[in-house]
C-alpha cells in the first residue's frame, strides 16, 4: 500500500473571480490543503470559501462551472457560512487558519478500519483568494 501524500497543485483566482472547485482525487484517510509557498514569492494571500458535504453527487454542470448560486440551490454545502482560512505564518492552530486538515490522526478517520475521509471525485471546498490577487494551493492526499 502507499504511504506516501500524493500532492497536486491547484490555481484559485483571485478575490473577483469565479469559484475553484476542490475535489478529491483518490480514496483518502487524511487530506491537507494551503497555499502554495511557491506563488506570489511566499506571501500568503489567505483563502476564502465553502465547506463541501463530501456525500454529495456533484453534476457535471457544477463540476464544469462551480457557482454558489448551484450548491446552495442543489444542497452541496456542508455549512452555508463563508469560511475564510488565513495565512499560518507564526505557528497558528485551529480551523481558521490553513491547513486546512480533515481526517487522519486529527480527525480521527482510520482507512484501514473503511473510513476515509475523502473519496475520488467527492467535493472538499469551493475556494477563492481572500484579495484580489491569485494564488494556489497544495492538494496534499494520504491514501
Amino acid at each position: 500500500m502507499q504511504t506516501n501524500p500524493k500532492t497536486t497543485n491547484v490555481a484559485v483566482n483571485g478575490s473577483g473571480g469565479g469559484w475553484t472547485l476542490i475535489q478529491g482525487t483518490i480514496l483518502t484517510g487524511k487530506v491537507e490543503i494551503q497555499e502554495d509557498p511557491e506563488l506570489n514569492a511566499g506571501v500568503g494571500q489567505g483563502l476564502q470559501g465553502y465547506y463541501l458535504d463530501p456525500n454529495a453527487i456533484l453534476s457535471a454542470a457544477f463540476i464544469a462551472n462551480p457557482t454558489l448560486a448551484v450548491a446552495q440551490a442543489e444542497g452541496y454545502l456542508a455549512n452555508p457560512n463563508l469560511q475564510t482560512w488565513l495565512p499560518n505564518t507564526q505557528g497558528q492552530m485551529g480551523r481558521a487558519y490553513q491547513p486546512l486538515i480533515f481526517g487522519g490522526a486529527d480527525g480521527r478517520v482510520h482507512g484501514a478500519l473503511g473510513n476515509y475521509a475523502f473519496a475520488q471525485n467527492a467535493g472538499i471546498i469551493l475556494v477563492k483568494s481572500s484579495t484580489a490577487t491569485a494564488t494556489g494551493i497544495l492538494l496534499v492526499e494520504w491514501p
